[in-house]
């Protein structure tokens, strides 16, 4: 299920999906797109052109198996386009490093280049804990949309662009075939053409969510006439109320509840490792890459 995981406080870290960018003349695309009119043929899923100015030119869609597909594109359409045959342009690549593994044709493409920069990735973050059980503090965030669907087929996303999160029953979404519970918290990154030769520098930075496990015990103390009113709003907060619609009084309140052993304790350095974990999995063997 996982490539190159780590795991801290029963969560498992590990990168679901990953962009990488580097330049290759037209020869060498042409050499790409020779391979897959051929020998790689059945694998082609669409292959298409567009002139898009947000898009790239050329964009071919690769399903290894069901399931198991990725994207590239090449010569990005705010590039000036020369009649030089040395010419570089943009060919970038997206992938899941979970479903795809160290499969020969994503193994290929990489191996074309020494020069590899990080564009996006997202980092999964899978919690043996039902979705149900938590509840998650959006505070702070522009934008938090819900959708459910039976009992616990249940996904929440808040955030936008870098830092984004989406918070679903990864067991139901996947159809896995595993005992418990399973909750995946993907928090998506924006990286501003990471050089991987320099991976060693790369870390996470300070991104996760702040979810709380949803089973506070109650203690008799709880129950005097001063916590009331805090009890009921705690009540409600177990039952879907937003902490984020809360005053800021009440939200350092139930904060303060719940600091204690009910907080998600996400690990930044096993975040980190999974992610340099992973580029170290895919071009460790590429002579061309040489890492500082």
């Amino acid at each position: 299920m996982y490539i190159n995981e780590c795991n801290s406080n029963n969560i498992t870290y590990s990168i679901d999906m990953i962009r990488l960018k580097t330049y290759l003349t037209y020869t060498n695309f042409s050499e790409i797109e020779f391979r897959f009119n051929t020998v790689w043929k059945d694998y082609v899923c669409k292959k298409y052109n567009t002139p898009k100015m947000s898009d790239f030119y050329y964009n071919y869609v690769i399903e290894i198996e069901e399931g198991k597909s990725f994207w590239f594109g090449f010569m990005h359409n705010t590039e000036k386009r020369q009649v030089s045959e040395r010419a570089e342009y943009n060919f970038t690549i997206e992938f899941n490093p979970n479903k795809l593994k160290d499969n020969k044709v994503i193994m290929y493409l990489l191996s074309l280049s020494g020069e590899w920069f990080l564009k996006s990735y997202d980092l999964a973050c899978d919690l043996k804990i039902n979705i149900l059980d938590l509840i998650v503090d959006s505070s702070g965030r522009l934008e938090m949309k819900t959708i459910s669907r039976k009992y616990d087929d249940k996904t929440i996303y808040f955030g936008k662009g870098d830092g984004r999160v989406k918070i679903y029953n990864k067991k139901k979404e996947s159809n896995l075939n595993i005992l418990g519970d399973l909750t995946r918290v993907e928090i998506s990154r924006q990286v501003d053409d990471f050089d991987i030769r320099d991976v060693k520098f790369l870390k996470f930075g300070k991104f996760f969510p702040i979810i709380y496990l949803n089973n506070y015990v109650y203690s008799f103390s709880d129950y005097d006439s001063k916590n009331s009113t805090l009890l009921a709003i705690l009540y409600a907060i177990q039952n879907g109320y937003p902490i984020k619609n809360l005053s800021r009084s009440y939200k350092q309140r139930i904060r303060n509840l719940l600091e204690g052993g009910y907080k998600i304790l996400f690990d930044e350095s096993s975040a980190t490792g999974a992610l340099r974990k992973t580029i170290f999995y895919y071009f460790i063997k590429n002579p061309r890459v040489i890492f500082k």
